[in-house]
């Protein structure tokens, strides 16, 4: 068995092209000869490092990727019993519709669930106090005070939506300032 002298691969006596390199043994094969007749040190070449293989593609196909899971940071549903929920979704109800008494029905029933959507009805309350600060302005504040009644008023639906829904999530726009947060 002979040695390719580019890759240091055995190949077979017979062979015209190393299987590993490609290069032509042939040529070699005579400069081997001389090396023979003339004894040299040998010096054998330094294999070279070999790739990698990398990973068949299959073309067409997308690569496999875990699916995305969203989880709400806002929604605090999981952090209360199924039962509680089921059970109070009425008087949770209650604080959005009937305002300070509601909450104060809510608190009174003193369950998690009633009680976080007393905390989110206050903080409608006192947002709606709030909105009632640029009205003092005649016409432009009257206008900005009018806007904001109406958020507030689309904010409270959501709420309610969310109440019959059984879902305890925050306030949009209220939860995200920061006193009433």
């Amino acid at each position: 068995m002979k040695t390719c002298p580019n890759c240091g691969n055995q190949i077979a006596d017979d062979a015209a092209f190393c299987n590993n390199c490609g290069v032509s043994v042939t040529v070699n094969q005579q400069a081997e000869s001389a090396q023979a007749t003339n004894p040299q040190p040998q010096v054998q070449p330094a294999p070279q490092p070999q790739p990698q293989p990398q990973p068949q593609q299959s073309y067409g196909q997308a690569p496999y990727q875990q699916p995305l899971v969203y989880s709400d940071p806002k929604d605090h549903t999981k952090e209360f019993d199924a039962q509680d929920i089921a059970d109070n979704r009425i008087i949770a109800l209650a604080a959005y519709l009937f305002g300070i008494i509601g909450v104060l029905i809510a608190f009174i029933a003193g369950t998690p669930f009633t009680r976080f959507h007393a905390r989110n009805s206050l903080r409608i309350s006192i947002a709606a106090i709030i909105i009632l600060i640029p009205s003092i302005i005649p016409f432009l504040g009257w206008l900005v005070t009018g806007i904001c009644a109406a958020i507030l008023g689309v904010i409270k639906i959501v709420a309610i939506v969310w109440v019959c829904m059984g879902k305890a999530k925050e306030l949009p726009i209220i939860s995200d300032i920061g006193f009433l947060g």
